[in-house]
């Protein structure tokens, strides 16, 4: 489109060195003054034609801007709407998480959050332990799913 907008702007600059060719003529007897308000006209012309492609031009670079943008940001927005305000939850808690894994009860919070959070074939295997009052390794799943450690509150 750049293109189109050059060859504009050359027609223009041709039109105006017409007009220019013209001015030559208007010292001429008879036809002189007819000839000299002519090239006036083709010069403005001329003048347009240049301005509007310069126009035309500054456009066409603000429209390859915003096009490449939006090639660039709506194939993101699914991520930027759904994932990215998922994942910084999680890692915020996992933040607070790591910040209190000593605390007291913490042991069965965790418990509880495995149960709500694990998947069905791998709770089966340890939730004898919770009915039994054991925290530990429904406690260790959990951290091991937010990829926590117990060493992580003495970060």
């Amino acid at each position: 489109m750049a293109e189109v907008t050059d060859s504009a702007r050359d027609a223009g600059r041709a039109t105006q060195r017409a007009g220019d060719a013209l001015e030559s003529l208007s010292d001429l007897p008879v036809v002189g003054g007819t000839v000299g308000d002519s090239a006036d006209t083709i010069r403005e012309a001329g003048q347009s034609a240049v301005d509007g492609a310069e126009r035309g031009r500054t456009r066409v670079k603000r429209l390859g801007a915003l096009v490449g943008t939006l090639i660039a940001v709506v194939p993101s927005l699914p991520l930027l709407i759904f994932v990215l305000p998922r994942r910084l939850a999680e890692a915020r808690d996992r933040r607070r998480i790591a910040g209190r894994l000593a605390e007291p009860g913490m042991e069965e919070l965790l418990a509880a959050r495995a149960v709500a959070h694990l998947p069905y074939r791998r709770l089966l295997a340890i939730t004898g332990d919770l009915r039994q009052g054991r925290h530990e390794r429904l406690a260790d799943a959990e951290l091991a799913r937010l990829r926590l450690s117990r060493g992580a509150s003495r970060r």
